[in-house]
C-alpha cells in the first residue's frame, strides 16, 4: 500500500508543480471536445432537413394494413412553401401496381 501512496504523491506532486501544462493539456482536450459536439449537431441538422425538393416533387410511401395498404402521398409547393398530404387506401385484391399507376397520374394532374 504504501507503493500506491507514494506514486500518487508523485503524480500529485508533479501535476501542482506543472499544473501550467496540465491546464494547457486539458483546455486543448475541452476545446476539440466542444468542437466534435458541435460538428455533431450540424451534422445532425443537415440530416433532419434532408435534401432540398425540387419544383413540382412528389413523395409517395407504400404501407401494407390490415385488409389492404396504404398510399401516402405528399407534395411540395415552393411558391407557398407548404407541404400537402393526401392518404389513399388500396383495398387487398386489387392490383397494386395499377392502382398506385392511377393515384400518381391523378396527383399529377392536380
Amino acid at each position: 500500500m504504501k507503493f500506491v501512496d507514494q506514486w500518487l504523491y508523485g503524480k500529485v506532486r508533479d501535476m501542482w508543480d506543472n499544473r501550467e501544462k496540465y491546464d494547457q493539456y486539458l483546455a486543448n482536450k475541452d476545446y476539440q471536445e466542444s468542437r466534435a459536439m458541435k460538428m455533431a449537431i450540424g451534422q445532425a441538422a443537415q440530416l433532419e432537413r434532408g435534401i432540398p425538393e425540387g419544383q413540382g416533387t412528389i413523395r409517395f410511401e407504400l404501407s401494407s394494413a390490415v385488409g389492404g395498404r396504404i398510399l401516402n402521398v405528399r407534395r411540395y409547393d415552393d411558391r407557398k412553401d407548404s407541404h400537402e398530404a393526401q392518404t389513399y387506401v388500396i383495398p387487398s385484391g386489387e392490383d397494386v401496381g395499377a392502382r398506385v399507376a392511377k393515384i400518381i397520374n391523378l396527383e399529377l394532374i392536380k
